[in-house]
């Protein structure tokens, strides 16, 4: 991996090495960070939002105790896969320091290749993580006939600047709703 900057295929490749036989849950987020983290990358950078909250949220990391830079995080993404859960991002790149306007347009311009990559994953269940990108993804997939699986009816904040215990929370009520046990 480049130590700089990961590419898209880096993100790609980690990602693949985490995907469960059956999907149960999918969790679609935003794009991968720009600080050089990722959800699927075996350490943590010290700023894992998504990943630590995911994580204390299914009770795999406990919900008082930080989590901090050089985390092994391999284990907790091997019993995340063994649930049968995995996610996906709307942009194969980080789009996070660009304008909204770019933001939204790199979004849109990528909702048919996640749908792509959903209908192969063949989840049970999806849950939309963030709002920026709730209605465009939630909109391609009603277009493509996957509506049906998304579990939530409205946006899920992305777990930072004091929205990390309504996603947990969110994320919880959306497992028992869909009869996933932790």
């Amino acid at each position: 991996m480049n130590a700089t900057k990961p590419s898209a295929a880096d993100f790609n490749r980690a990602r693949r090495k985490y995907r469960p036989h059956k999907v149960r849950l999918l969790l679609i987020a935003e794009s991968p960070p720009s600080s050089g983290g990722f959800f699927y990358f075996g350490t943590t950078i010290g700023k894992d939002h998504l990943f630590r909250e995911t994580m204390k949220a299914l009770e795999l990391w406990p919900r008082n105790e930080p989590m901090r830079k050089g985390i092994d995080k391999r284990a907790m993404l091997r019993r995340f896969q063994s649930m049968g859960f995995y996610l996906l991002d709307t942009c194969v790149s980080p789009v996070d320091k660009l304008s909204p306007f770019e933001r939204r347009k790199a979004v849109l311009s990528q909702t048919r290749r996640l749908v792509n990559d959903v209908i192969e994953a063949n989840p049970v269940h999806i849950l939309i993580v963030k709002s920026s990108i709730f209605n465009p993804v939630r909109n391609a997939l009603r277009e493509s006939g996957l509506s049906n699986r998304v579990l939530n009816t409205g946006p899920v904040p992305f777990p930072s600047h004091g929205n990390q215990r309504t996603y947990r929370s969110v994320l919880r009520r959306a497992l028992r709703r869909a009869h996933l046990s932790l």
